[in-house]
């Protein structure tokens, strides 16, 4: 049966790389409300998720689609996240990573909107991300056949955040180091979780990331995780979190991380 499921997915795989038909050689994973850090691209190509037969639940500020496009001398395909939540399984998670590992990407560039669970960090800091801890009680990897076991110190490349810590040096981005942390959503944190997520070294936690970090990174992608501070956390914050919050301090940092990323494909 696993076999039957295993090559059924594979053969649905290679009907969409066929659909697509481009290439790309770096991927940018867009957050919440980070549309606006696109650099200007050339030779443009979109193809929505949806003609993929790819299904998902909307949610607002990811826009389903693939945009390829020429900068500075690479091509990139630049896409939105499919999130845990949306369907309570990997299957589209492992689905869209699979897809752009066949499509020639070898560096993945990804940004999340998170709340500040560090008493340091405010709205719009921009964090690089050194290292995880995964609470979702989800790993992509289970079941695999064969099943790889898969060592992760050098899950976040360190060269490439060696790269974005001199560009972020050089443009005065102020940006700091980090530890990540995903929970499934799309409940937000309670007072209670952040206080324990501080106790275990956390400085950030979102509904997303770490599960698209683990795929891209099994698959031999170089992985650049920046995280865009859109809230404080539950125990911090002053009035309820709301969607509209992430999306609207998302928009504010747009300048500083369309810098960071701009900068960054150009010393690939």
């Amino acid at each position: 049966m696993f076999f039957l499921c295993y090559k059924y997915a594979m053969d649905r795989i290679d009907k969409i790389i066929k659909k697509i038909s481009d290439k790309a050689e770096i991927g940018i994973v867009l957050g919440s409300g980070f549309s606006g850090v696109l650099p200007k691209l050339e030779n443009v190509h979109e193809i929505t998720y949806k003609s993929l037969g790819i299904k998902y639940n909307h949610v607002e500020g990811h826009s389903r689609k693939f945009i390829f496009g020429n900068y500075n001398g690479k091509r990139l395909l630049i896409f939105n996240r499919l999130h845990f939540y949306e369907s309570g399984n990997l299957d589209n998670i492992k689905l869209l990573y699979k897809i752009i590992s066949k499509l020639g990407i070898k560096t993945v560039i990804m940004s999340t909107a998170v709340g500040a669970v560090n008493k340091t960090y405010s709205p719009t800091d921009l964090i690089l991300i050194k290292d995880h801890i995964n609470l979702t009680g989800q790993n992509p990897l289970i079941a695999e056949s064969p099943i790889r076991f898969i060592d992760l110190k050098n899950v976040y490349d360190k060269n490439l955040i060696e790269i974005a810590k001199d560009i972020g040096e050089k443009n005065k981005l102020d940006l700091k180091i980090g530890v990540h942390c995903q929970l499934t959503g799309p409940t937000y944190e309670t007072p209670a979780e952040v206080k324990m997520l501080r106790i275990l070294g956390v400085d950030t936690v979102s509904m997303s990331s770490v599960l698209d970090v683990l795929l891209a990174f099994s698959l031999g992608l170089n992985v650049l995780l920046i995280a865009g501070v859109t809230n404080k956390a539950s125990d911090l914050a002053s009035e309820p979190i709301s969607h509209e919050e992430v999306l609207q301090n998302g928009k504010l940092m747009t300048k500083k991380l369309k810098v960071l990323i701009e900068e960054t494909i150009k010393k690939l």
